[in-house]
C-alpha cells in the first residue's frame, strides 16, 4: 500500500512539474523590434540594450513574464502580430499615425503613450540650404522605413515612384549618405543620435521643415489582455521613478511623457 501511495505521489509531482515547466517555457513577452539607436540594440555578445529594451524588461517583470526580442521587417509588423509570431510591437511605434489611410489604433490596441516624437527630414549637409520648406521635397528621391510614419509623410510630399522602402529606419541613412536618394524621413529621436556623428557626420536634420508631434506606445493584437496589464505596469514604473531613470540613462528625459490617450 505504501509503495502504491509513493508511486501515486511521484506521478502527481511529475505532472505538476510538467505543467509548471510548460507554463514557464511559454511565459515570454515576445517584442517585435528593429535596430534603433539607444532604443533597441544588440551588443557584440548578442545581449539587448537601449531604453525600449530595458523598459520592456521592467514591464515584463511586473506582469510575471520575461521579455524576448525578435527582429522583424517593419513593413510586416501587423502580419507578425496577428499571426502570433510576436506578442507586441515595442520599438518606437508611433500610435497617432496611419498606414495606407487606416488609423493605427484601428489595427492594434495601444498601451498608454510614453514618449513624444516627430518625424524629420534628413539630407546631406552640403545640400541643406536647398531645403527651406516642404515644397522643396517635391520630385525628390526619398528613402523611408516600409510601413512607417515617415513613409506616410514621404508619400504626401513626393511621388511614390521616387520612394525607396527599407526594412528598417537605420538602413535609410546609408541611402542618403551615398547619394542614392535626396532625403530620408525618420524618427527625430533616432536622427538626433546619428546625424553629425561618426560615419554620418555629413548628414543633418532639416530644421526648416517641422512635422507634427507624435507619441510612442506599445501595439498589441486587438482584444489582447496584455494591454491592460502593461498599462498598469507603465503607471507603476512612472510612479516609482524607474521609467524616468531609464529615460535619463539613454538621454530621453526631455521627451518622456506618459499619457492615457494617444490622440
Amino acid at each position: 500500500m505504501k509503495k502504491i501511495l509513493a508511486l501515486v505521489l511521484a506521478m502527481i509531482m511529475m505532472m505538476l512539474c510538467f505543467v509548471g515547466c510548460g507554463e514557464s517555457a511559454d511565459n515570454k513577452l515576445v517584442c517585435g523590434v528593429t535596430i534603433f539607436e539607444n532604443m533597441n540594440e544588440q551588443n557584440e555578445d548578442g545581449t539587448w540594450t537601449g531604453f525600449e529594451t530595458e523598459f520592456a524588461q521592467e514591464v515584463a517583470k511586473l506582469i510575471g513574464m520575461e521579455a524576448e526580442f525578435q527582429i522583424i521587417d517593419w513593413g510586416q509588423k501587423y502580419n507578425e502580430l496577428n499571426s502570433g509570431a510576436i506578442d507586441c510591437i515595442w520599438n518606437g511605434f508611433t500610435a497617432n499615425s496611419s498606414d495606407d489611410g487606416v488609423k493605427r489604433s484601428d489595427l492594434v490596441d495601444f498601451s498608454y503613450g510614453y514618449m513624444l516624437n516627430q518625424q524629420c527630414v534628413v539630407v546631406k549637409k552640403d545640400n541643406l540650404a536647398s531645403y527651406k520648406s516642404e515644397a522643396d521635397l517635391k520630385g525628390k528621391k526619398a528613402a523611408v522605413e516600409a510601413g512607417s510614419a515617415g513613409a506616410s509623410y514621404a508619400e504626401s510630399v513626393t511621388d511614390k515612384d521616387n520612394i525607396f522602402a527599407a526594412t528598417a529606419q537605420i538602413n535609410t541613412f546609408t541611402e542618403v549618405k551615398s547619394g542614392a536618394v535626396d532625403f530620408i524621413v525618420v524618427d527625430i529621436l533616432l536622427a538626433q543620435n546619428i546625424c553629425g556623428k561618426g560615419d554620418y557626420e555629413d548628414l543633418a536634420i532639416v530644421e526648416a521643415i517641422e512635422l507634427e508631434s507624435e507619441i510612442y506606445a506599445v501595439g498589441f493584437k486587438k482584444g489582447s489582455d496584455l494591454t491592460a496589464k502593461v498599462n498598469e505596469a507603465i503607471k507603476t514604473l512612472e510612479a516609482n521613478g524607474k521609467l524616468m531613470e531609464l529615460a535619463k540613462k539613454y538621454g530621453f528625459e526631455n521627451v518622456l511623457k506618459v499619457s492615457e490617450t494617444i490622440e
